[in-house]
């Protein structure tokens, strides 16, 4: 991740601050929903639904309304449905999404006046959002991992979805797509709508097999949802055994929004007053279309396919309930807008409402970490935690989480007699593992020791010289008085840190590094720690634990590719460019592929066949041709021959051969469920997935 220099944080570029707002009494005075009294907006909004008089419930709190009104409106209006979700910033260098801490969430009212572009031949469509009316009706702090929760009133629901539902289409064109609803859209992959499924403990569907037919349904789907996204779904599914978690990552594609893209909107635009207004003047007024800005837009949303849409369409008093971010971000005691652009973010049409993703601007605050380990301290300083797994266990030391002296990870990516995906009963117990450490790895640990108020961190790289860590700095967060305070933890030219004590409320508490292995060499890395009192003299001294880093991709080639009909002779090898078979019509033929596989620190890796003719390539040699899980250590090479069997059925078209090979480095910062089976699992950090085309065609 890329972190500011050392020393004061230089002051953020200036930004549009939280606006004086219609404050509902909740937010400042931390009363319960149902004791907040009813804005204007809301106000209206329970009055065109219950047949009251606005004057008779604004300014009054649910609660009391509940009970002067009980037989006059339908009690189900005056409950509450809880709204969670997540803040976070992208890491611009790494595309991680980081968590954005102690930010304040506004809920409001809004009413929009829209202007719809729905382009000719998209799927989709833009809205140009051209006047705007918003009311607070909550407000809340997320938690330390950009975590948060609020209560909306029921009836403010209710009119959102009575309102689109009067008007056809229109619960599609607020519909904001999800990597969930992409990946239905694959043509043969179906994923149930995950919005709709119940909480844990009932389980929600897997994604579609991405890594099962050659690759075809993987470029698809890297089309639709994006690269790094369908790179996160393959690694899931690399990752999958049996009777592993999967609500996870269900979860997590119904939460995610498509990201936002740009409209395609033709050159000279900008002139749309000009452009369009004789087909708007009739339905928009003019002193509404003078504040169309080309440059604000939002979307992409699904346009209706039931109905022929004009292209511009005025959308006029459109209810929603949105949300805005606000966070300090430059230390002046005055929140700055982190997020403002919340339309249609929450399905309110959903059984189970799923959770909301909110991503902040750049100028955002973001830690660095997210859930924290409980980090115990005795008499002496100690490395205890690498992310949320322990580097020791004295509980059970014949079962190690972490080897201290190889630097290896004991319990992940474990290797397996057998060769084969899953494990056979011949391969339990499964031997220790060599798992090394990839991405940004955080160490805790005890340097609150004694009289100390400094520590510093060493380490010798491939038994060479012994160096401090220095120009690595990371973000601290705490709560003072209601206000956000950060503080950048950062080492002197020495490499000495200042000890932050538990007791001052520091997040996250006891990080000693957050170790950016992607930028140094991979290797064997021995880390020492030491303490220092005020004058920097060395107090006492860690001992030292070990740390492999490798952050490598493995490496994978197709060697060979030949063919012949069921039982005949080989034809000669094809080019591994645009290799064409030419079978005769009806005949079942055999397809042979040589092929290999390494990596530093090789986990496994697959051949799949896959196809668009109606059939794919069935394998027809033994499994070990076509997988192999490392067995040893020293087990990181394999080269194979597998045959496929196409039968004569299969229709002329494309073929193609996938290899999935996966390293088996690791980082147990959490999320991955390796926490929930104390790292007994096999995750995929680093995977690469190459592919052969291969054309069939009758002669």
């Amino acid at each position: 991740m890329t972190l500011p220099p050392n020393g004061p944080r230089t002051p953020a570029p200036k930004t549009p601050k939280a606006a004086k707002e219609d404050l509902l009494p909740n937010a400042a005075a931390g009363l319960d929903p149902d004791r907040t009294p009813l804005g204007e907006m809301a106000a209206g909004r329970l009055a065109r639904l219950s047949g009251l008089a606005v004057e008779d419930l604004v300014k009054h709190p649910i609660a009391e309304l509940a009970e002067r009104h009980r037989f006059r409106i339908d009690p189900a209006l005056f409950l509450f449905r809880r709204i969670c979700g997540r803040v976070v910033k992208r890491d611009p260098a790494s595309g991680a999404l980081l968590p954005v801490p102690f930010a304040t969430v506004h809920v409001e009212d809004t009413d929009c006046q829209l202007l719809g572009w729905f382009p000719p031949g998209w799927p989709y469509g833009w809205y140009f959002p051209l006047n705007c009316k918003r009311e607070v009706i909550a407000t809340t702090k997320t938690d330390a991992c950009g975590r948060f929760c609020v209560w909306v009133p029921r009836f403010d629901i209710d009119w959102v979805l009575r309102w689109r539902a009067q008007r056809i289409c229109f619960d599609v064109i607020f519909r904001r797509p999800s990597l969930a609803d992409l990946l239905d859209d694959l043509d043969g992959i179906r994923v149930p709508e995950l919005i709709r499924w119940p909480e844990p403990p009932i389980p929600r569907p897997d994604p579609p097999p991405l890594l099962r037919d050659g690759g075809f349904t993987l470029r698809r789907a890297a089309e639709v949802i994006g690269r790094e996204a369908a790179d996160l779904l393959a690694r899931a599914e690399s990752a999958k055994s049996f009777g592993g978690p999967s609500g996870g990552l269900a979860a997590r594609l119904a939460a995610t929004p498509l990201r936002a893209s740009p409209p395609p909107l033709p050159q000279g635009l900008g002139d749309v007053e000009k452009e369009q207004a004789p087909r708007l003047a009739q339905r928009l007024p003019a002193e509404l279309l003078k504040q169309f800005r080309p440059d604000r837009w939002i979307g992409p949303f699904r346009r209706c396919t039931t109905v022929l849409l004009p292209e511009w369409v005025p959308l006029l008093d459109v209810p929603d309930i949105t949300f805005r971010v606000t966070q300090d971000v430059n230390g002046d005691g005055t929140e700055d807008v982190i997020y403002s652009e919340g339309y249609f973010d929450v399905r309110w049409n959903a059984g189970a409402i799923p959770d909301v993703t909110l991503e902040a601007s750049q100028i955002a605050i973001a830690g660095v970490a997210c859930d924290v380990p409980a980090v115990a301290c005795g008499n002496v300083p100690a490395l205890t935690f690498a992310g949320l797994m322990p580097l020791i266990n004295p509980a059970a030391p014949a079962v190690p989480y972490h080897d201290g002296a190889t630097g290896y990870g004991k319990r992940a990516n474990r290797p397996r007699a057998s060769g084969l995906d899953p494990a056979r009963p011949a391969d339990f117990p499964l031997a220790p593992a060599t798992a090394p450490y990839c991405g940004t790895l955080q160490i805790y640990g005890c340097a609150e020791v004694g009289n100390a108020a400094f520590y510093k961190l060493r380490y010798r790289q491939n038994a060479g010289p012994q160096v401090a860590f220095t120009g690595l700095t990371w973000p601290l967060h705490r709560i003072v008085g209601g206000a956000l305070q950060t503080v950048w933890q950062a080492p002197d030219a020495a490499g000495w840190y200042p000890v932050r004590p538990q007791a001052e409320g520091w997040h996250p508490s006891r990080l000693l590094l957050n170790w950016p292995t992607g930028s140094f060499v991979d290797g064997h890395y021995e880390v020492t720690m030491e303490t220092g009192n005020a004058a920097k003299a060395v107090l006492q001294t860690a001992a030292p634990v070990a740390f492999r880093l490798d952050n490598s991709a493995p490496t994978t080639q197709f060697l060979g590719l030949r063919w012949r009909v069921a039982g005949g002779a080989w034809s000669l090898p094809l080019e591994l460019i645009c290799p064409v078979i030419r079978r005769p019509a009806g005949a079942d033929i055999e397809i042979e592929v040589r092929w290999l596989a390494s990596a530093t620190h090789m986990r496994s890796a697959f051949l799949r066949g896959g196809g668009c003719g109606g059939s794919a390539p069935v394998l027809a040699s033994s499994e070990a041709s076509a997988e192999h899980w490392h067995t040893s250590a020293g087990d990181n090479a394999v080269s194979r021959t597998a045959v496929f069997v196409l039968p004569g059925s299969a229709l002329q078209g494309a073929y193609s051969f996938s290899l999935d090979v996966a390293s088996r480095a690791f980082n147990p910062a959490g999320g991955d469920g390796g926490f929930e089976a104390d790292w007994f699992y096999d995750p995929v950090y680093i995977h690469v997935v190459p592919w052969l085309p291969v054309a069939v065609v009758n002669l």
